[in-house]
């Protein structure tokens, strides 16, 4: 066993000691306090993109289809449209819901759902550009046919258009908000149609949501949820000891001893449908052979990364797909990211590698776990012969194009076999607007890919799709997959709330049935 694995195995047997004391009393049983590990700068619904934000908005804002939260497989409900209808291949019309009260007070139109998505669909504006790269790249613009009546073009027939329409990146805001105080101060408090309305904003720091009482649906089931950010876990989870906050999230498996042997507390546990990664810049000139990339993943032990850090509750990945996700079933037979230092050092000497240094670059805390899953990648890589160091940064900037790697994550944002693969790697997406991901070195690639994203035929998708995946892992290679982490949200033992179905990870939804309070 490596240094490196055997220092990980020794801070896997940490553990943090318990009280035993019962729960105080919530403060309000009418308010949820909740601590998060991270928060955001802005609300607005189609400028961000990450999973600080994500938490937040399904109090905010609804979208024209909605997902069924509970169900176990992909079932989508009337939301802010009634109904809608395909007039076209490339052009779908929506009914909109009468009656519907945005939280400035004004009534949802046509001109609110023109305004909400053609900013995202065609960005003019920087701030909107990620979403549209991550999910409506194919969208071409939306059409008010009248005042309650709009059609959606996109550029090619998409099969894809109600999972990416009820994702909340294209919720709903006001317009007549927007024109009134400008796009800046609306991001700051947005004035959707959610069964919450924000009641306070502080960026980066705290969000306080209150009951909206002119939702057109089920009314919010609180007076107000209380977001506050307690980045660092032991005092996430002692503010939880504490009776200080009811409800916290991101708690690995090494921090919940704590909270298991407190009476009145619960844990609710999941392995999300998201890897963490780090991206590996194929224009490097010391990574841009394939075989160096492939050699820089032989050399990880995933096993050993999941058993340490996560206690066994991640899941080690085999190639870009998900284990136990229905739409990836038909892949689990293939196991493309073996523990194999001995190819890994083959590859290299095949490639000529000659001792160029390379650099791990990631943000100091940025994901769980990430700054000790680093220490250990470099160590396995070095172990294989590679010299490497670690480099800690604040941020990537404009400019990334001077970095190896970047820490990133990807999750599975809607339920198809595309919802984690596409929302990162598709023609607009940074990595290859940035010229990190370079598939046009690789003729086959895009027919394959257009065969996933666009295709209507199931059997050809999965076909279509295990080809891609078998071809970026062994022969592309623009990444560096580690783990699907494990963790937990704890909270209050009267507290009924459950992680929900088909959306991405870290949403955090407090709707009508979806959090009780006894």
């Amino acid at each position: 066993m490596s240094l490196a694995r055997r220092d990980l195995m020794a801070a896997a047997a940490a553990g943090t000691l318990a009280s035993a004391m019962p729960m105080p009393a919530m403060a309000n049983p009418r308010e949820l306090r909740v601590g998060v590990q991270t928060h955001t700068r802005t609300l607005d619904f189609q400028a961000e993109t990450g999973n600080n934000t994500a938490q937040f908005l399904d109090c905010l804002c609804d979208t024209l289809v909605e997902i069924d939260t509970r169900s176990p497989t992909p079932r989508y409900l009337p939301g802010l449209a009634t109904e809608w209808r395909s007039i076209s291949p490339t052009v779908t019309e929506f009914r909109l819901r009468e009656g519907v009260r945005m939280h400035d007070g004004t009534l949802m139109d046509a001109d609110d759902v023109v305004f909400s998505l053609q900013r995202v669909f065609t960005p003019t504006d920087a701030r909107y550009r990620g979403n549209h790269g991550r999910y409506f790249s194919n969208f071409a613009r939306v059409e008010k046919q009248d005042a309650m009546t709009v059609r959606i073009v996109t550029h090619r027939p998409d099969p894809l258009v109600e999972a990416l329409l009820s994702c909340r990146n294209a919720g709903i805001a006001s317009k007549e908000q927007a024109d009134a105080i400008g796009l800046d101060r609306a991001a700051q408090s947005p004035a959707g149609s959610g069964p919450y309305r924000v009641g306070s904003f502080r960026p980066n720091a705290d969000l306080t949501v209150e009951r909206f009482a002119d939702h057109w649906g089920p009314a919010a089931p609180l007076d107000r949820v209380r977001f506050t950010r307690v980045s660092e876990m032991a005092p996430r989870v002692t503010a939880l000891l504490n009776g200080d906050v009811d409800f916290i999230v991101s708690i690995p498996p090494d921090q919940q001893a704590p909270i298991r042997a407190r009476r009145g507390l619960r844990l609710v546990e999941t392995t999300w449908p998201m890897f963490f990664l780090y991206v590996l810049n194929m224009n490097r000139p010391e990574i841009a052979d394939p075989r160096i990339r492939r050699a820089m993943n032989l050399a990880i032990d995933r096993n050993a990364l999941t058993a340490a850090l996560w206690g066994g509750k991640a899941h080690a990945p085999r190639g870009h797909y998900f284990r136990g996700f229905a739409d990836h079933d038909f892949l689990n037979d293939l196991n493309l990211l073996p523990y194999d230092p001995a190819e890994a050092r083959r590859l290299m000497r095949a490639a000529g590698y000659n001792g160029a240094e390379i650099v791990l670059s990631f943000q100091s805390a940025y994901y769980t776990y990430g700054d000790q899953g680093a220490q250990a990648v470099l160590d396995m890589w070095k172990d294989v012969g590679f010299r490497a160091r670690l480099q800690v940064i604040e941020g990537f900037g404009q400019d990334s194009s001077q970095f190896f790697t970047r820490d990133w994550s990807n999750p599975l944002y809607y339920p198809d076999m595309l919802g984690a693969f596409d929302t990162h790697w598709a023609q607009a997406s940074w990595v290859t607007r940035d010229k990190w991901f370079a598939p046009e070195k690789f003729p086959v690639y895009q027919p394959l890919y257009d065969a996933v994203r666009f295709g209507t035929d199931p059997q050809a998708r999965r076909d279509a799709y295990r080809r891609l995946v078998i071809l970026t892992e062994t022969e592309m290679v623009p990444w560096v997959l580690l783990y699907q982490p494990a963790e937990a949200y704890a909270m209050r033992a009267n507290i009924a709330w459950e992680i929900p179905h088909n959306v991405r990870p870290y949403q955090l939804p407090f709707r009508a049935g979806q959090v009780n309070v006894n």
